[in-house]
């Protein structure tokens, strides 16, 4: 998990380009990458692939393997709190826990590839959601930068009510 290169296409590729190229908000891809995975499953948003351009932008294995235990801990986190399918408590550990360390079954193989998706779809999702709220009227360095503090305080806001931490505990002890 998270030991090869990823690579991103269509307009994705470009708007993640544009956080770290142009608008600066981010130093590299991965930055994107982890950030725009916590903010997809927030917002809940999901995309697919997207193939309509020829942009591309990659994420090298030493990027993964520089952030790996932060990218293991969001992945395994998001796995754990997704909702978007019917599974019990213990499927949902075995999600987040089981399957991406037993590689030596087909079924494992491919149960991991799904979670993979699911969880890149969200990768996807946030940089949309990212750009879209970044770049909303904002032309120049100091827009951006109000663009994130408005952005920071209203997320603060919006997840000041949600107490993730009770529900882990309340998954974990279900079982």
């Amino acid at each position: 998990m998270f030991e090869s290169d990823y690579t991103i296409s269509g307009i994705h590729a470009t708007h993640l380009k544009y956080l770290v190229n142009d608008a600066k908000v981010f130093s590299r891809y991965i930055d994107v990458y982890m950030n725009a995975a916590i903010i997809g499953f927030l917002y809940g948003r999901l995309e697919k692939k997207d193939n309509t351009s020829q942009d591309r932008a990659r994420i090298y294995a030493d990027a993964f393997a520089t952030e790996r235990l932060n990218c293991d801990f969001i992945y395994r986190l998001i796995m754990l709190l997704d909702e978007t399918t019917e599974l019990s408590t213990q499927q949902r550990l075995d999600r987040a826990f089981r399957y991406d360390s037993q590689m030596e079954t087909k079924h494992a193989k491919d149960v991991h590839a799904e979670n993979m998706e699911l969880f890149n779809s969200y990768v996807l999702g946030g940089i949309e959601e990212l750009y879209e709220q970044l770049t909303n009227g904002a032309t120049s360095r100091d827009d951006y930068i109000n663009r994130i503090y408005d952005i920071t305080v209203k997320f603060e806001e919006e997840i000041e009510g949600i107490d993730y931490e009770s529900k882990l505990k309340e998954l974990v002890n279900s079982n």
